[in-house]
Order: structure tokens, then sequence, then C-alpha cells
């Protein structure tokens, strides 16, 4: 049957996942500079934060306050500010001409996104990814149960757009969840490989791989259509 419907993943595959993590050790650095440690220059803050996600992507902020202040409080304080900015990010270079392709031929096109629904919301909101897209669907505002690889984000969709899950294909990056997700919902599944990937080395969810693997959004319509 053929294609009439390509849904994405947000964080690597349509937007870098580093890219926003700069964008929130930026904002989260004047926050510590102004409001925790007036005596530190903001721009050494960000590259003590910087060096420790280069280090390991987890617990930043724990790691940062052990070596400086240290409280719960001040820890949630700095997710939250992460968690709410308003980012600095923008689409990879593939993605624009992918979905001009896609439409051009008739196809619909969404975003399927996991994550705290302020944290991708404000992405949906700085890539003005409304008028781009089809429908978007932040899973985490149907209730943290509905993360992929659960089904319901996927059969909102269905719903919504008037297609099969088996005219749908979703393009992901993530081992853990993405791809399982044709166990779950009988979708098609693309894997995209990019360069930097947060997720590029984690293991399959029970050994469930891609149906099809791709490095650019460029080669997309041509492996599925």
């Amino acid at each position: 049957m053929s294609t009439k419907a390509v849904i994405f993943d947000l964080d690597d595959t349509l937007v870098s996942e580093i890219s926003y993590c700069i964008s929130g050790y930026r904002e989260a650095s004047g926050y510590i500079a102004e409001k925790l440690l007036p005596e530190r220059d903001a721009g050494d803050i960000f590259d003590e934060l910087l060096r420790l996600f280069n280090q390991d992507h987890k617990n930043v902020f724990n790691r940062f306050l052990i070596n400086n202040i240290r409280s719960d409080e001040q820890v949630m304080e700095l997710v939250e500010t992460y968690r709410k900015h308003f980012p600095n990010i923008s689409y990879f270079d593939d993605v624009r001409p992918c979905l001009n392709c896609l439409k051009e031929r008739g196809i619909k096109t969404g975003i399927l996104s996991d994550g705290y629904a302020v944290t991708q919301r404000q992405k949906i909101r700085a890539l003005n990814a409304e008028k781009d897209f089809d429908i978007i669907v932040l899973t985490d505002e149907i209730g943290r149960e509905a993360w992929k690889p659960d089904p319901a984000g996927f059969r909102l969709i269905e719903e919504k757009l008037g297609v099969k899950a088996s005219e749908t294909v979703y393009v992901g990056d993530n081992p853990e969840k993405d791809f399982y997700l044709s166990v779950t919902a009988g979708i098609k599944t693309v894997r995209i490989i990019r360069e930097n990937g947060v997720y590029n080395d984690r293991e399959y969810l029970n050994g469930v791989k891609e149906d099809l693997r791709i490095g650019s959004l460029q080669e997309l319509t041509s492996v599925i259509l």
C-alpha cells in the first residue's frame, strides 16, 4: 500500500539535540550568574556546563552544583529554567527540501515527539513548526503513559489525518523506542543517523530494528515511495 503520511520525531531527526542543549545551558548560565553565583562570569559558567555535558550528558546541573553550591531547590530551579527557555534552534538543512518534496507528492506530514510538554512546545514555537506540518502531537500532552513506544500518539494522528497504520511511515533516531513502534503501532519505521546524534549508540528495544535506514532526509522519498 502506498505511503500517505510521514511522521517525524523531533530531536536529532528534525533539529539537533546538542544545539538545543547548548541553548539551554546558555540560558541557565545567565540564571546562575544572576541568581546563584553573582561572583561568577556567565561565560565561564557556560563553558563549565558545556564541559560537563561533553563528559557525560546526564545530570549536568547536579554535577555542576556539587562543584559549587548544592541544594535540591537549586537543582530544580536550574532544571526548570532549562526546560522552559525559548530555544535558539533551527531545522537541519535537509528538512525543508524533504517536506517540500513530500507535499508536492500529496503526502501528509506530522511530528510525534516525547519529552516534557513545556520543553517540546517551546521547540515547536521556536521553529514555527505549526505552519510546516499537518499535525503535531506531543505525547506528554496526552499523558506520560503515551510516550513512545505506546501507540496512543499514532492512533490520534491516524484519526486526525484519516490514514491507516499501513499507510504511515515514522522517521526517528532513537533505538530505545522509535522502531519498536512497528510492533505497537504497526507502522513502517525509518532510522536516520545524524552525526553526533545523542542516541546513536543506544540499544534496540527488544532487538526490534528499523525497516529502512538513511543518512539524510534527502534520501527519504527514494526509499519509501
